[in-house]
């Protein structure tokens, strides 16, 4: 497979690949996310391919504001209080799925995780596209987070179809809660869990 080299500035091209169900490697204001839309089973999988990921483990998801969130996801109250503070940014939410996203997309689970990113051109490229995306680090599982398209092509160069030529944010991925059930801190990132019970209490 040939990898192809984007420009941020061919953003248009980008929504175009991925509208065809390609998986496209572009910075985030975290890591480096590897990515595809959300409604095509067999791009899902081959992002699974390119990082060896677990098939079983389902992707998170990237939407563009809440309005998109809610349409995806059963979003609580504690939930929406935490969007209001820190989204977009680095905190993805686990909170129920709703029944129109087709069950591929979580694994059949009845949970999703969504991150609004403070991103942007991440952020334009969703909503030209006008759908969400999912998206994961774009490393080989169990490898570091990635910050440099150098380092991504240098991993994925082959496996996926296109890297945007730009870095990334951080080295630090960000921080998961999951909201389903309660409140529950499943990764540590640049949000800390007295930041965000702060804000619930």
């Amino acid at each position: 497979m040939n990898t192809n080299l984007y420009a941020p500035q061919q953003l248009e091209e980008v929504a175009a690949v991925l509208k065809e169900g390609k998986v496209i490697a572009f910075p985030t204001d975290t890591v480096f996310g590897l990515g595809c839309v959300y409604d095509d089973p067999a791009a899902v999988e081959r992002v699974k391919k390119a990082k060896e990921r677990d098939e079983g483990k389902p992707l998170p998801m990237m939407c563009s504001s809440a309005e998109m969130t809610e349409k995806a996801a059963v979003v609580s109250e504690d939930a929406k209080k935490l969007m209001r503070r820190f989204c977009p940014g680095a905190l993805t939410l686990v909170m129920k799925k709703r029944e129109e996203v087709p069950a591929f997309v979580t694994n059949g689970r009845d949970t999703i995780a969504i991150r609004i990113p403070d991103d942007p051109w991440i952020l334009e490229l969703i909503d030209h596209i006008g759908k969400p995306l999912l998206v994961t680090s774009a490393n080989i599982s169990g490898e570091p987070s990635l910050q440099y398209w150098q380092e991504v092509r240098e991993k994925l160069n082959g496996r996926i179809d296109g890297i945007v030529t730009a870095d990334a944010g951080s080295s630090t991925a960000s921080t998961i809660i999951d909201l389903s059930d309660g409140f529950r801190l499943l990764r540590q990132g640049k949000i800390t869990e007295e930041e965000l019970k702060e804000v619930l209490k």
